[in-house]
């Protein structure tokens, strides 16, 4: 494993190669190199994973003041994988890194050969969208003042750490990324909404957590899906099965993609 830095459009992006094998960039936002470790350590052994940090997250930055849109995250990655001259990419995108990767195979289909979306929340996809989202600016807003607060309201509305969960205090520096994360990365994410005029269909696999039904990411994930006109894929756990359940979910997505690649 090596950590390396790629200075591009005024960020220093910190990133991490690791294993043998076809190149696999596993993407996330705000998920980076510490949230993929167990992901990537088990995929390892039969690929090259590429792992960062988003801007403004982790080691990559400083992130410009203001909203960090899907397109700078695409941008990045774009840069990433042309410093590695690996286009065009097996990409593995998680919840707001699927939309990343959206974004780039929509403006950049040369760079992308694959991608595998999980649960991408895509809110604006959704039959009571204008709801959700309305739900989750509130939260976003308050996020920016008390960013524990805003992350229960986020997490209560998503139930990505299951129903009714109530979260702890985060620790001075979690509770900071959180801030970031929701009042200026994820704003961007679940506004989002696909070109679908650009993307082709055929290098898009849609998937979301067996354990993730009426989830509303995983009910944009089926929305994409039908609009896509694809089977969206079952994958092992929830919204975060990749980070918590890395052994089934690597041997999920070794099944899915190990053939993929020239």
């Amino acid at each position: 494993m090596s950590l390396r830095t790629l200075e591009t459009d005024g960020v220093a992006l910190r990133y991490v190669v690791m294993g043998d094998g076809p190149l696999l960039f596993l993407v996330g936002a705000p998920v980076g190199i510490a949230g993929f470790a167990g992901l990537a350590e088990r995929l390892s052994a039969r690929f090259t994973v590429v792992t960062h940090d988003p801007r403004g997250i982790g080691d990559s930055g400083p992130a410009a003041a203001g909203p960090v849109a899907p397109e700078a995250l695409a941008g990045d990655l774009l840069a990433l994988i042309r410093h590695l001259q690996a286009e065009p990419a097996l990409i593995f995108g998680a919840s707001g890194g699927a939309v990343t990767g959206l974004e780039l195979l929509a403006t950049h289909p040369e760079a992308v050969r694959r991608l595998v979306a999980h649960e991408p929340p895509l809110f604006t996809l959704l039959a009571d969208g204008a709801s959700v989202l309305e739900k989750a600016d509130a939260a976003f807003a308050l996020a920016a003042e008390d960013p524990d607060a805003g992350m229960q309201a986020f997490a209560d509305l998503t139930e990505i750490f299951g129903r009714a969960v109530r979260l702890p205090p985060a620790p001075p520096a979690e509770r900071e990324k959180n801030r970031f994360f929701l009042s200026r990365m994820a704003p961007g994410s679940v506004h989002y909404r696909p070109k679908f005029d650009g993307l082709a269909s055929d290098r898009i696999q849609v998937a979301a957590g067996a354990a993730s039904v009426g989830q509303p990411a995983r009910r944009a994930a089926e929305a994409l899906a039908q609009q896509l006109g694809s089977r969206m894929l079952e994958a092992p756990g929830d919204h975060i099965g990749p980070a918590m359940q890395p052994d089934a979910f690597a041997a999920w997505l070794t099944q899915l993609v190990a053939g993929d690649h020239a």
